[in-house]
């Protein structure tokens, strides 16, 4: 086994090593806050397929793969020679992925059960040769790979060429995101956590809250608890670091952008292009944009170049983009104008760090979050948008009046609107008050209603919405 490779599987040595030496997990000891992703124990790995875990860089996909490879060797379900670990960070080519997965099959006896991880596959050129190669020769048959990329699409594209090849589990994609609100506090305060559940699963079966369900000596907390992830987001890097200093280290914001960066020029973008659109976006946040009129102010002299660098920004779930919804036919807008979020907060401040040049991330985010300002509501409003559309489809509502987001459901919508304000005007809501059904976030502490429509502190919307 190549050196690069032996310091990952550690595990072969002993135990004890493994849980103390490798990279990723020896690192938990150190953070205040390990979250167990509930795809540690999701992935049935011990069912025979090819099995695919997606999501942007840094989020902690490899961690999750270290902690399987622990829970497999703590529950005796495979003997350490029946793991293996390969990250592709120097894997070239299929053949060289072939090669190296041919020395771990030739190890393993005949028929014997295995468990295969390879991280960051995207980066092997012409990996699905190998992967199908393998396929054809029946060797999962008999134990399980798991794949891990960070471009979604890329990896969904790539396994539509694989049929039948797959294994019988009933899920064989799944994808990682930064922790949810209701995650963070779940891991910061679980009891908090727990006081919620009731509202939360009603809200998630009938989009209503209810004041009765309510402690409302609990919003105190949840609400530091929001100014916190408005923060740090859902990066465990972030939060952890948060927890120890009070602060975001510049490091931390540093290793972020520049896996955004450097996952662009691996893509064959170009670092100036991908500055000037980032900054561009900062000035259109939760604004209705058409591609054309994005591209009009920025030295980028085709629109679809900015298509392509936010696609990409999308399938590495950097931002979202929405479209706005034809309410009489309950489905998508595409050539109408989008309204663009980042998907985290935390991103979020360290791309604006880096293209406002300023080394005092950390500073520069706290005096955001201080203000009273437009872009901190833009902010906000992206932070709903991005956990609603967690779990559900979700577009905006473009009318005389907009409507933030609205939800799309089976046979109707359900439209919300985001108000970082405490006072709430009939002015400012005349679209969304058009509507029999809705919501409206602000920033008071009480649940009720303004005229007919429901009204809910945005600490607890963001709780229930994912």
């Amino acid at each position: 086994m190549k050196e690069d490779f032996a310091v990952h599987n550690l595990f072969w040595k002993s135990f004890k090593e493994y849980e103390k030496f490798d990279p990723q997990l020896g690192r938990l000891k150190d953070f205040p806050y390990v979250y167990d992703f509930p795809v540690i124990s999701g992935i049935p790995i011990m069912t025979p397929g090819i099995y695919m875990l997606t999501g942007g860089r840094q989020v902690g996909k490899t961690t999750t793969l270290k902690l399987i490879i622990k829970r497999l060797l703590e529950e005796n379900k495979l003997l350490p020679g029946q793991i293996y670990y390969l990250p592709c960070d120097t894997i070239k080519g299929y053949d060289q992925l072939l090669f190296e997965i041919g020395q771990f099959r030739q190890s393993l006896k005949q028929g014997q059960p295995f468990a295969l991880f390879i991280d960051e596959i995207c980066y092997v050129k012409e990996w699905t040769r190998a992967i199908k190669s393998l396929a054809d020769a029946g060797f999962f048959n008999y134990g399980s790979v798991l794949i891990t990329g960070s471009d979604t699409c890329l990896l969904k594209d790539a396994m539509i060429g694989f049929p039948g090849r797959r294994g019988r589990a009933k899920q064989q994609d799944f994808h990682l995101l930064p922790l949810s609100f209701f995650d963070y506090v779940l891991l910061k305060e679980p009891q908090l956590a727990s006081s919620f559940e009731k509202t939360r699963t009603q809200f998630q079966n009938n989009l209503t809250v209810s004041a009765a369900q309510m402690d409302f000596t609990l919003f105190k907390s949840l609400n530091r608890h929001f100014n916190d992830y408005l923060f740090t987001g859902g990066y465990l890097l972030a939060i952890n670091d948060y927890a120890k200093n009070g602060a975001i280290s510049n490091v931390t914001y540093r290793t972020y952008i520049q896996w955004i960066i450097g996952d662009m020029l691996k893509r064959g973008k170009n670092e100036r292009y991908l500055e000037e659109i980032v900054k561009a976006l900062f000035l259109r946040l939760s604004k209705q944009v058409t591609w054309h009129s994005f591209t009009r102010d920025l030295s980028i002299e085709h629109h679809q170049t900015v298509v392509d660098y936010m696609e990409l920004l999308s399938r590495m779930d950097v931002v979202i983009v929405l479209q706005a919804l034809r309410e009489d036919k309950l489905r998508l807008a595409p050539k109408k104008a989008k309204k663009i979020s980042f998907l985290d907060p935390f991103i979020f401040h360290a791309l604006r760090g880096w293209t406002a040049k300023n080394e005092a991330i950390f500073n520069l985010a706290a005096e955001l979050l201080n203000s009273d300002s437009q872009i901190k509501s833009a902010l906000i409003e992206g932070v709903i948008a991005a956990l609603f559309h967690r779990r559900r489809e979700l577009s905006y509502i473009k009318a005389e009046g907009e409507v933030d987001l609205a939800l799309i459901l089976s046979n109707s919508f359900f439209p919300i609107e985001i108000k970082n304000s405490l006072t709430l005007r009939k002015q400012d809501l005349k679209q969304i008050l058009k509507y029999p059904r809705g919501l409206i976030g602000y920033t008071g502490s009480e649940i009720g209603r303004f005229e007919h429509l429901q009204v809910a502190p945005i600490p607890l919307l963001a709780l229930l919405a994912a």
